[in-house]
């Protein structure tokens, strides 16, 4: 695997340094953000309604889900180290 340019703040190089098991679950949650948004914007269109709790309650529960799964997904950052002296 090629190495991240060392330019790259730590917190951007973090999903490159994920298997790829853990990149496919990373992008299958993105897609439920993708899903929710197209949902809401396909339900808008057909049927002219753009204010409606149960569209609402649909898409904001694939939203959250999504970016958590996104989230948790993440591999966590490196522990601190102590300043040496």
């Amino acid at each position: 695997m090629a190495e991240a340019p060392a330019a790259v703040p730590s917190a951007a190089r973090r999903p490159l340094e994920m298997s790829t098991a853990r990149k496919a679950t990373f992008w299958g949650f993105a897609g439920l953000v993708v899903l929710a948004a197209g949902f809401y914007v396909w339900w808008g269109v057909s049927f002219g309604v753009w204010i409606d709790n149960g569209v609402y309650a649909v898409v904001i529960t694939m939203l959250l889900f999504g970016l958590a799964g996104m989230w948790l997904v993440l591999p966590n950052p490196p522990a601190p180290q102590a300043p040496s002296r």
